[in-house]
């Protein structure tokens, strides 16, 4: 059975099998579009490019979020150390589908297969595998994002501070983000690495050797 539990880039709250997850999202004024020689990437091919770097640890450092704030209309400003980060089994494998459109919004949702989370602890969470009145959940989540045509953003500076406002030709920009990633097992793997060789608590590094421990254990390294 596929789980359909929707994570949406456009609400406030949604439910996932975690429990509650709580959005941040900045509402973003959509200006009417102005005709342009250029045709903008569409909806589904601007989320495909972000779940491309996203999936890949993109947005891991302080540097990869701010570059990463060009899919979006206004990114998120939150530290990256202290995100939740969601880890999924093969970005490769998810599918994106175009779940509805008007003339200036699109909602693009993608279906993905998440093994779990990490928080900033380096502490590893298994996502559940069975629902209500035990049903297996085969795939999962379905995590939906909403995308306004507009010649106008707001990126982040390179200190991770809010920019100006930016006008330029329209384009598909994703709505809003959440405080956590999205990425690879094998993404998540060279992050733990990383910060369990720089980290001087050895909690944070016992954490780490149980979340590769897990992992192996489970085939998912």
């Amino acid at each position: 059975m596929k789980q359909r539990i929707r994570v949406t880039y456009s609400g406030i709250k949604v439910e996932t099998g975690f429990g509650i997850l709580i959005l941040v999202c900045i509402a973003a004024t959509v200006s009417r579009t102005q005709e342009s020689s250029a045709t903008p990437s569409s909806p589904k091919v601007v989320v495909e490019d972000f779940w491309k770097m996203e999936t890949a640890g993109g947005r891991l450092t302080s540097a990869g979020w701010n570059r990463g704030s060009i899919f979006f209309i206004r990114s998120g400003t939150p530290p990256p150390a202290a995100q939740r980060s969601h880890v999924i089994r093969n970005s490769q494998s998810d599918s994106f589908e175009e779940t509805a459109r008007t003339a200036n919004w699109a909602e693009i949702s993608v279906t993905t297969d998440e093994v779990g989370q990490i928080d900033s602890k380096l502490r590893f969470r298994e996502a559940p595998k069975h629902g209500h009145q035990g049903v297996l959940f085969v795939r999962g989540p379905v995590i939906t994002f909403n995308l306004v045509l507009t010649e106008k953003r707001w990126p982040l500076n390179p200190d991770g501070s809010r920019g100006t406002e930016v006008v330029g030709s329209p384009a598909w920009l994703i709505t809003c983000s959440d405080r956590g990633t999205w990425i690879d097992v094998g993404a998540a793997v060279r992050h733990m690495r990383d910060l369990r060789t720089k980290a001087t608590d050895p909690a944070i590094k016992k954490n780490a050797d149980r979340t590769f421990s897990f992992w192996i254990a489970h085939g998912e390294t």
